[in-house]
C-alpha cells in the first residue's frame, strides 16, 4: 500500500520544478525497500530552501519505522528510524493521534522533521518539538485586508466575490498541477516497470537459452563419455587378451628357466662334490705332512731343551761364583765406609765445638743488627707509605689521562658521525631535489606535448571540417551518406588518440606515485639509520660508563692490594729477627 500526500505549496512545486528528480527519488527508495521495509507513506516537504520527498518504510522483522527524506537537488537521502514502542509513545502525546489512522500519524511526524548540523559530517535528520514552518509558493488572499475605503456595499461584495473566485482558480490550478505531476510520475513509473518487465523477459529468455545450451553441452559430454567408456571397454578387452597371452608366455619362460636352473643346480652339485672330494684328499695329505713335521719339530725341541738345560747349569755356576766375589767385595767396602763414618763423626764433633763458639759470637752480632733493623724498619715503612701515595697519584693521573683520551675519541667519533649524517642528509636532499626537478621537467615536457597535441588536433579538426565541407559541396545529393562515411574513421581515430593520451597521463601519474613512494622509503631508511646510530651512541656511552666503573673498581682493588701487601710485609719482617 503506497499513499501519496503532498501539502499545498510544497509537493506541487517539487513536482513542477524537478519531476525527473522526483521519479529518481522514488526509484531509489524502492530499490532500498528490501533493507528498510515496506513503503507505507510518501509525501513532499520543504525544509529551508530545498524540497524533499519524505517516504515512510515499515520493517516488520526489525519492528522499526524509517522516515527517509530524499533531496531533489543533489539526490541525497537522510534517514531517521523509530522503533514501534517509541513511535507509539510519540503518538500518545497528542490525543488526536490515538486512532487507527496511520497516515495521520505519519503526517504528524513528517510535519516535525528538521535538520541539525553535524559539523564536518554535514547534517542529520531529527524530530523537532514543534511543526517546522513551510513557506507557500503562491500567496493566499485570506491573509490580505480587503480595501473598504471609498467603496459602497456593492463594490465591496463584487470585490469579495472576485477574491473568492481567485482562491478557487488558485486551488484548481494547484490541483491540476499536482494531478499533472502525479500522472507524469505514474507514467514514468509505468514506463520503468515496463522496461523492467522487458529486461526480466530478456533475462528469462537468456537464462532459458543458456539452460538449453548447457543441456546440449551436457548431452554432448554424456555422449562423449559413453563413447569414451566404449573405447575403454574395447581397449580393456584387448588388454585382458594380451595380458592372458603374456601370462602364458611368461609361464612358459618361467618353466623353461626353472628347468635350466634345476639343471644348473645339478651340475653345480656334481662339481661341488668333486671339489669337496679333492679338498678332503688335500686335507688328508696336509694332515699327514703336518704330523711328520710335528714329529721332526718335537725331536728338534727335545735336543734344544737338553742343550738349554746344560747352558742353564753352566750359567748358574758362573753366577754363584760372581755372587761370592761380590759379597767379599761388599764386606770390604762396608768396613771402609764404617771407618770413614767414624772419622767423619770425629770431624763433626770438632766442627760443632767450633760452630758453637762461632754462634755465640754471631748471636751477639745479630742482637746488635736487630736493634739497627728496628730503626731501619721504621724508615722503610714510612718510605713505603710515601711510595704507595705516589703510586695512587700516578694511577689516578693515568686513569684521568685514559678518560680524557676516551672522551676525545668519542668526541671525534661523534663529530665524524655528525659529519657523515649531515653529508648523507645533504646527498639525500640533493637527490630529492634532482628527482623533483626531473619530475617537474617531465611534467613541463608532458604539458608542452599535450599543448602540441591539442594544436595538432585543432589543425587536424580544421582540415577535417574543410574536407567535410568540400565533400558536402561535391556530394550534395547524398550528404547524409557522405557524412556517415567520413565521420566514422575520424571519430574512431579521435577516440584512439584520446585513449592514448589518457594512458600516457596514467603512466605519468604512476611515475609520480613511484617517485613519491621512493622518497618516503628514503626518508624511512634515513630515520632507521638515525635511530640505529642513536642506539649505537647510547651503547657506546653505556660501555664507556661500564669501563669507567671497572677502572675505578680496579683502582680501588690495587690500592687495597698494595695496602694489604705492605701490612703482610711488615708482619713477616717483624718476627723474623727474633726467630733467628
Amino acid at each position: 500500500q503506497v499513499a501519496f500526500s503532498f501539502p499545498l505549496g510544497t509537493a506541487c512545486k517539487a513536482g513542477v520544478r524537478s519531476a525527473p528528480s522526483r521519479v529518481a527519488a522514488s526509484t531509489h527508495t524502492m530499490d532500498h525497500g528490501d533493507d528498510k521495509g515496506t513503503l507505507m507513506f510518501q509525501g513532499g516537504k520543504k525544509l529551508g530552501d530545498e524540497y524533499y520527498i519524505v517516504s515512510v518504510f515499515d520493517s516488520v522483522e526489525r519492528e522499526v519505522l524509517t522516515f527517509s527524506a530524499y533531496e531533489l537537488e543533489n539526490s541525497e537521502t537522510y534517514n531517521i528510524s523509530f522503533p514501534y514502542v517509541e513511535f507509539d509513545t510519540l503518538c500518545k502525546q497528542d490525543p488526536e493521534l490515538n486512532t487507527d489512522n496511520k497516515e495521520a500519524r505519519y503526517q504528524w511526524i513528517v510535519q516535525r522533521l528538521d535538520f541539525v548540523s553535524e559539523g564536518t559530517n554535514g547534517k542529520k535528520l531529527t524530530l523537532a518539538a514543534e511543526p517546522t514552518p513551510e513557506e507557500p509558493d503562491i500567496p493566499s488572499a485570506t491573509g490580505k485586508a480587503i480595501p473598504t475605503g471609498r467603496m459602497n456595499y456593492m463594490e465591496r461584495q463584487r470585490q469579495k466575490q472576485e477574491m473568492d473566485k481567485l482562491d478557487e482558480k488558485r486551488a484548481k490550478a494547484i490541483t491540476e498541477k499536482g494531478e499533472k505531476a502525479r500522472k507524469a510520475f505514474l507514467a514514468e513509473l509505468q514506463e520503468k516497470k515496463r522496461l523492467e518487465d522487458l529486461k526480466a523477459a530478456a533475462r528469462s529468455q537468456r537464462i532459458e537459452e543458456e539452460r538449453q545450451e548447457r543441456r546440449e553441452k551436457e548431452q554432448m559430454a554424456r555422449r562423449r563419455q559413453e563413447e569414451k567408456h566404449e573405447r575403454y571397454s574395447a581397449n580393456n578387452e584387448k588388454r585382458e587378451t594380451r595380458i592372458a597371452q603374456l601370462e602364458l608366455e611368461r609361464k612358459t619362460r618361467e618353466e623353461r628357466k626353472i628347468a635350466d636352473i634345476m639343471e644348473e643346480d645339478r651340475r653345480k652339485r656334481v662339481e661341488r662334490e668333486a671339489r669337496l672330494e679333492a679338498a678332503r684328499r688335500s686335507k688328508r695329505d696336509k694332515e699327514l705332512t703336518a704330523r711328520q713335521n710335528e714329529e721332526a719339530e718335537g725331536e728338534r725341541i727335545q735336543a734344544l731343551e737338553a742343550k738349554r738345560d746344560t747352558s742353564i747349569a753352566q750359567r748358574q755356576e758362573r753366577a754363584q761364583y760372581r755372587e761370592t766375589e761380590y759379597l767379599e767385595a761388599r764386606k770390604r767396602t762396608l768396613e771402609a765406609q764404617e771407618k770413614q763414618r767414624q772419622e767423619k763423626e770425629d770431624r763433626k764433633l770438632r766442627h760443632v765445638y767450633a760452630k758453637a763458639a762461632e754462634r755465640a759470637r754471631l748471636l751477639k752480632q745479630k742482637h746488635d743488627e736487630m736493634v739497627e733493623w728496628a730503626k731501619q724498619s721504621d724508615g722503610r715503612a714510612q718510605a713505603e707509605h710515601y711510595a704507595d701515595q705516589a703510586r695512587a697519584v700516578m694511577l689516578s693521573e693515568h686513569i684521568d689521562t685514559m678518560k680524557a683520551d676516551r672522551d676525545k675519541k668519542e668526541h671525534e667519533l661523534r663529530a665524524r658521525k655528525q659529519a657523515s649524517v649531515e653529508e648523507q642528509s645533504i646527498t639525500t636532499t640533493r637527490q630529492s631535489e634532482e628527482a623533483a626537478a626531473r619530475q617537474k621537467q617531465l611534467q613541463e615536457l608532458e604539458a608542452k606535448r599535450q599543448q602540441n597535441i591539442a594544436a595538432r588536433e585543432e589543425v587536424r579538426e580544421k582540415r577535417y571540417h574543410e574536407y567535410i565541407e568540400h565533400v558536402r559541396q561535391l556530394k550534395s545529393a547524398d550528404r547524409g551518406t557522405a557524412e556517415g562515411g567520413t565521420e566514422d574513421p575520424r571519430a574512431k581515430a579521435r577516440e584512439e588518440r584520446a585513449q592514448r593520451r589518457q594512458a600516457q597521463e596514467e603512466q605519468a601519474q604512476q611515475r609520480a606515485e613511484l617517485a613519491r613512494l621512493r622518497e618516503e622509503k628514503i626518508r624511512a631508511k634515513q630515520r632507521e639509520r638515525d635511530a640505529a646510530e642513536a642506539a649505537r651512541i647510547a651503547d657506546m656511552k653505556a660501555a664507556a660508563k661500564a669501563r669507567e666503573a671497572e677502572l675505578d673498581a680496579k683502582k680501588e682493588e690495587l690500592r687495597l692490594q698494595a695496602k694489604e701487601a705492605a701490612k703482610q710485609a711488615e708482619a713477616a719482617e717483624a718476627p723474623a729477627a727474633p726467630a733467628e
